[in-house]
């Protein structure tokens, strides 16, 4: 049996309205399968997830969102791009998916930022998700938001602005060609196979004057004034009831959980760590990572998942 590849992938696209904002988002194969929602993370796009997606389709009817500011989903003028209006589009989203029969509680993964946004929707409202898994997307870890905080509020503020407005100012890099938006994002990602990040720098880039430029908003990289407090987030984690499994890369930037005072934040929590794995672990590590949720999956179905 030959493995599944994106152009396998059966799929409708589909435009959702957030005061006044058009989100995009995917549908990908049998809508009378369960349901399973796929959110990316920051500068990063729906179809990014195509690779994960094919490997599911047997079981699962995938949606892959693009968040706003990211690719074919509008940029806000001017920026506003902070994760409480992040989770109302996920909530619109998900709301519409509910007025086309799709029943909540949802099955949902989410990867740094989306796995930020899922999992604060999914605290606000956990009755709308029934099984949630977070790819290296548990808010700033202790130690690194200390560091951050050291420097005095007024430091931190005028950085802020100053780096808003620079972006403002700026544009994003332009690539002659395809090709060579694919080296840079090879180079970024030298662990994810050839095939993969290929495919995804494909879809991450939009034709411009002059050649090629990636789709996210450029306000997207600016320094931000004051993460959230890991007490705050740590206390609105409390109110989730669903089954919760984590990913993290123990040769990532960040660091699981379970080496600070966020371990066991949810109720029901399973956590794996792919020890020489980076950020995009679910690319590195692509065949693991389907096994390992389909295993969750398959563990928890007795919980109330989504279907057409």
């Amino acid at each position: 049996m030959t493995t599944p590849t994106p152009a396998d992938i059966p799929f409708i696209d589909v435009n959702v309205d957030n005061s006044g904002l058009r989100l995009r988002y995917r549908i990908c194969g049998d809508k009378n399968k369960p349901l399973l929602i796929l959110q990316h993370g920051a500068r990063d796009h729906s179809r990014s997830w195509d690779f994960v997606a094919a490997r599911l389709l047997d079981k699962y009817c995938v949606v892959t969102p693009d968040l706003r500011g990211h690719g074919d989903s509008d940029h806000v003028p001017g920026g506003g791009y902070g994760l409480l209006e992040m989770m109302t589009d996920f909530g619109a989203i998900l709301d519409d998916l509910d007025r086309k029969d799709f029943s909540s509680p949802f099955a949902v993964i989410g990867h740094s930022l989306g796995g930020n946004i899922v999992t604060h929707y999914a605290a606000a409202y956990p009755e709308k998700i029934g099984l949630l898994i977070n790819i290296e997307g548990v808010g700033t870890p202790p130690r690194l938001y200390r560091q951050m905080m050291e420097r005095p509020s007024s430091e931190r503020w005028r950085e802020a602005a100053e780096k808003l407005s620079q972006k403002a100012g700026q544009s994003l890099r332009v690539f002659a060609t395809p090709e060579l938006a694919m080296r840079r994002m090879r180079q970024l990602h030298n662990k994810v196979p050839t095939e993969i990040v290929n495919h995804v720098a494909r879809y991450a880039i939009r034709e411009v004057a002059g050649g090629y430029s990636w789709k996210y908003d450029r306000l997207l990289n600016f320094v931000s004034h004051r993460p959230e407090a890991p007490d705050e987030y740590m206390q609105l984690y409390q109110s989730i009831t669903c089954p919760v499994l984590l990913f993290y890369g123990g040769a990532s930037f960040t660091t699981p959980p379970d080496r600070d005072k966020r371990g066991q934040i949810f109720r029901d929590e399973k956590l794996i760590v792919y020890e020489d794995a980076g950020h995009w672990l679910h690319h590195e590590r692509l065949n693991d990572f389907v096994r390992d949720i389909l295993l969750f999956l398959g563990e928890k179905q007795n919980k109330v998942i989504s279907s057409g």
